[in-house]
């Protein structure tokens, strides 16, 4: 028996089906429950979300930044200072 495969989204049923959706006018935020009435509801659940987009953001900033290079060239330019210091220190010292 030959097994047919299905695709778990097949893109034409989930066009159809948001079509569908579309025509129909329903406003599924509707569906959602209240935001607001979510965090009143479970404050750790909130506590927890903050803190995820603080991390989310400060990655995001942190990759950014390596990224651009400016990191790499700030290392270079202390690396020159330190050589240069320990020249004058060693030029004091003698």
């Amino acid at each position: 028996m030959a097994q047919q495969k299905s695709k778990p989204l097949a893109l034409p049923d989930t066009l159809r089906d948001l079509a569908l959706i579309r025509a129909s006018d329903i406003d599924l935020s509707a569906l959602l429950p209240d935001e607001n009435q979510r965090a009143a509801d479970e404050p750790e659940v909130s506590n927890s979300i903050m803190q995820s987009h603080k991390f989310v953001a400060e990655t995001r900033a942190a990759l950014r930044a390596y990224s651009s290079g400016d990191l790499q060239k700030k290392n270079a330019e202390i690396q020159r200072v330190q050589t240069e210091l320990a020249d004058v220190l060693r030029g004091l010292s003698s």
